[in-house]
């Protein structure tokens, strides 16, 4: 079963996003702050990661920044799901090194949808 983690500090999402996922056949852990991000991806090594961009402490784009600097994991992909909607915001995660970027609010299919497409992606390169 894929694994997948779920970085962001809103509690709707992440319940409403893991909820979803489990229920099709992931494995789903969340953190509501990215200062643990790296350990646990280091720990657990997700298929896939769901990131935010704003959050407290150490917003997206840095976590994105140290995990593609991080060469054991800088090849996890990685889903953002962000209200940062403005052109500049998404050519900052793609530069960061995002995978693909949803719009919130998003339909937890899109998100499902996303998540099997960057890890059949991510199969394709292995």
């Amino acid at each position: 079963m894929p694994r997948c983690l779920i970085v962001d500090d809103d509690l709707d999402s992440r319940e409403g996003y893991s909820e979803y996922l489990r229920a099709n056949g992931y494995v789903v852990d969340t953190l509501e702050d990215a200062r643990e991000a790296l350990g646990t991806i280091r720990q657990q090594r997700p298929d896939v990661v769901l990131l935010d961009l704003q959050m407290p402490h150490i917003d997206g784009w840095e976590l994105l920044r140290q995990l593609r600097a991080d060469p054991p994991i800088a090849d996890v992909p990685v889903v953002v799901v962000s209200a940062c909607v403005f052109p500049d915001d998404r050519a900052r995660a793609a530069e960061a090194g995002c995978n693909m970027f949803l719009t919130k609010p998003c339909l937890p299919d899109e998100v499902l949808s996303s998540v099997q497409s960057v890890l059949a992606m991510s199969n394709l390169r292995k």
